[in-house]
């Protein structure tokens, strides 16, 4: 028989069931709610990473408020039992709960196909469901719209049930027609029918019953009124009562049918029950950890580290009455898997264990768990644990007999991948022998390679911690000046039990403490007084640790913001710079333009014009291929014919020149890409590479502001920016 990953025990002593018991109460089926009160580890850890892989799937599903099914349904395990008995047969009660079972598990079912890309766990979950339509469509057949047997059921039920109309039709009009009669006469009661046995009687005083007749069925307690059954209505009746009779017969046929069809088919309703069940408690996972902060935890390899660690039961215990819950940060890994905490008592040191263990039990159960997100868990194949006065009054055992007890169990299972949680360790018997024998069981423990978190008051458990190379000890911090545990958890150095600071904080006289101590050895009150020293030093370390850290995290702000600013006024300098250099271009060029127009305008002569414009596009030109790679120009440009030029100046160009003229600037202009620009495009001029935005568009010029300046521009000497 293989070793329970974790023993009935520890699950006790961690309080698991409490969180068992919390569960159920999100659950919406009896059968999910049964299951919580004994539910059961995965058994490896790729299970467990299926379920956390489901679990992420739904609560994304939730976070996103995408519609997911969660249907209620009834537990089916009657129906089961009756199919597997021969010739048995459903009343309808539980074959509607077995039609519900497929109804919810089909609506499941379809969510996963049609959302198979999106959530491919539930899918997967969903994949091994079969013959859910072959099962829903013989029942849904003879179902109505109120789940009852629907009348055509058969044709059978469809004639009585037609029967049974048109009688119930005669037998109340003959009814209504003797009412309105009797009424008239005054012979009837103040309630003036009444039903018995699915008949309507007429309720008559009894010293007029004589005038009415019929049948008297009853009479009311005193004996005032009479009930009678109208003489033309008997044999109605009569017949009314024999077609309920074939209905019933008939009806159960039409049951035994659908019995014997879902008899063989009894193996799909189990695995549609487990799929639900499953589903409700995923659902009811996901909800619960809303109330603790649960989150979904990450699996370390061979590290466990969590920051920010809280007992869940304790926070739900706290919260109502705004009280904080300490956090904790605990970190273990192969050099350090043995973990010792001492410190005050009622310092906090049980409750950090049992967070310790709960957690570590949640996590291997399938909870989502609070902590920090960015915490990691570590997969164990044996977790024990012994915590609290377990003393036995049915065995005769005594606390440190069942401790020995326990530890007997965890040499037997103890591995390199097995977790003990021990409470007191070493306690409950001599100190010197029980802290001798501690001291034998802890280097058995670790010499097997087991992680353990142990809190202990014994210094002899102190010492060899720290002699030790992975084991390393902790202490539940306390306020000297206030007297009072912090209830924080301090990695690193062995923590002093406090004994006469807490008994003093009780109010016990200092006549009463000084005795005490001075029976105790020097030594040992030395030891004690270097510990509560070297606790108060870490404490002040700490503190200045943060601010200093504090202090550097701001400063470090402080340089990145200072060197982002500086960046962005760099670049800025660099675009003024471009700017006004592209202008004082502009400028140079206009002025040249200027007074190119101011000789043609004082000379009058086209062909000083022509050798002037030449001569200032050449320079131009000298100057952008300096800079800039040489365009290559088409073989069928050529160079303007200045005499042409010239003519074209002196005299305006004919209709037909006009269009010839209007047609050749389109053919070079033509753009090698046809870019389509629009109003509002950030745009870069090819040659001077200013940048602007497009503001308006006329035919194949644009208006572009570029900087303060509005410019017109051919589009074809644009390209579009970033």
């Amino acid at each position: 028989m293989n070793k329970p990953l974790i023993d009935k025990q520890s699950l006790n002593e961690l309080q698991f069931d409490e969180v068992g018991e919390l569960l159920a109460g999100y659950c919406k089926s009896d059968k999910a709610q049964q299951i919580c009160a004994n539910l059961s580890p995965f058994e490896n850890e790729e299970s467990l990473r299926e379920e956390f892989n489901l679990l992420k799937e739904i609560k994304t599903i939730y976070d996103d408020e995408v519609y997911f099914p969660h249907p209620y349904f009834k537990d089916i395990k009657g129906a089961i039992k009756l199919l597997n008995v021969a010739n048995g047969v459903l009343i309808l009660n539980e074959l509607l709960k077995v039609y519900r079972l497929c109804l919810g598990t089909k609506e499941l079912v379809d969510f996963s196909i049609h959302n198979q890309s999106a959530f491919p766990a539930v899918f997967e979950a969903c994949s091994h469901i079969e013959g859910i339509d072959e099962v829903i469509k013989p029942i849904a057949d003879k179902l109505n719209a109120k789940n009852q047997i629907k009348d055509n059921a058969t044709k059978k039920l469809a004639g009585i049930r037609s029967k049974l109309k048109s009688n119930r039709e005669q037998i109340n009009r003959n009814f209504d027609r003797l009412l309105k009669k009797y009424k008239k006469d005054e012979v009837l009661g103040d309630i003036e029918e009444v039903f018995l046995e699915e008949k309507r009687l007429l309720s008559v005083l009894s010293q007029h019953k004589k005038k009415v007749p019929g049948r008297v069925l009853d009479s009311s307690g005193g004996g005032a009124l009479s009930y009678i059954e109208p003489f033309e209505n008997q044999e109605l009746n009569k017949e009314q009562e024999k077609l309920r009779y074939a209905e019933r017969d008939e009806i159960f046929q039409i049951l035994k049918e659908l019995t014997e069809f879902l008899r063989s088919k009894k193996y799909y309703l189990s695995a549609y029950q487990r799929l639900l069940v499953r589903f409700d408690l995923l659902n009811a996972k996901i909800v619960f950890a809303k109330s603790y902060n649960g989150v979904l935890p990450r699996f370390g390899k061979d590290k466990w580290f969590w920051k920010d660690a809280v007992h869940p039961l304790l926070y739900l215990k706290n919260q109502p009455q705004n009280i904080p819950t300490i956090g904790q940060e605990i970190s273990m890994d192969e050099e350090t898997r043995f973990l010792v905490i001492s410190g005050p008592n009622a310092g906090g040191k049980s409750i950090t264990l049992k967070t310790a263990g709960l957690l570590q039990v949640m996590f291997q159960f399938g909870f989502l768990v609070p902590v920090n997100d960015i915490s990691e868990f570590k997969w164990f194949n044996y977790i024990g644990s012994d915590i609290g006065d377990n003393q036995s009054i049915e065995n005769q055992l005594s606390t440190y007999s069942y401790r020995i007890r326990r530890m007997k169990q965890f040499l037997k299972n103890s591995n390199p991948n097995a977790l003990l949680l021990l409470d007191e360790f070493g306690s409950g018997s001599d100190p010197e022998l029980g802290g001798a024998l501690a001291e034998v069981f802890y280097e058995r423990l670790y010499a097997m390679g087991t992680y353990a978190v142990i809190t202990t008051h014994y210094n002899n458990i102190k010492i060899l911690t720290a002699n030790l190379p992975q084991a390393i000890n902790g202490c539940m911090l306390f306020d000297t000046k206030a007297l009072q545990p912090t209830y924080h958890l301090s990695i690193g150095q062995p923590g002093s039990s406090f004994t006469f600071e807490v008994a003093k904080n009780n109010g016990i006289s200092n006549e009463i403490i000084d005795e005490a101590k001075e029976r105790v050895s020097l030594g040992k009150i030395k030891l004690d007084e270097l510990s509560v020293g070297l606790q108060k030093e870490k404490s002040k370390l700490e503190k200045v640790s943060a601010g200093h850290l504090k202090s550097k995290a701001k400063s470090d702000h402080l340089i990145q913001e200072y060197e982002n600013k500086l960046l962005r006024l760099k670049k800025q300098a660099a675009k003024q710079a471009d700017y006004f250099e592209q202008q004082n271009k502009f400028i140079s060029l206009g002025k040249k333009v200027y007074d190119l127009i101011k000789k043609y305008k004082h000379h009058k002569t086209v062909k000083k014009l022509g050798e002037e414009v030449t001569k200032l596009v050449a320079m131009e030109k000298s100057k952008v291929l300096s800079k800039e790679k040489p365009v290559e120009f088409k073989n069928n440009l050529k160079q303007p014919d200045l005499p042409k030029l010239k003519n074209k100046i002196s005299a305006p160009p004919k209709k037909t020149e006009k269009k010839k003229v209007s047609e050749m600037k389109e053919e070079v202009e033509e753009p090698a890409d046809k870019v389509t620009f629009e109003v509002g495009n950030r745009v870069v001029h090819k040659s001077s590479r200013n940048r602007g935005v497009i503001q308006s568009i006329k035919g194949k010029e644009a208006e572009v502001l570029i900087g303060n300046f509005m410019v017109k521009v051919k589009l074809k000497d644009l390209e579009k920016g970033l």
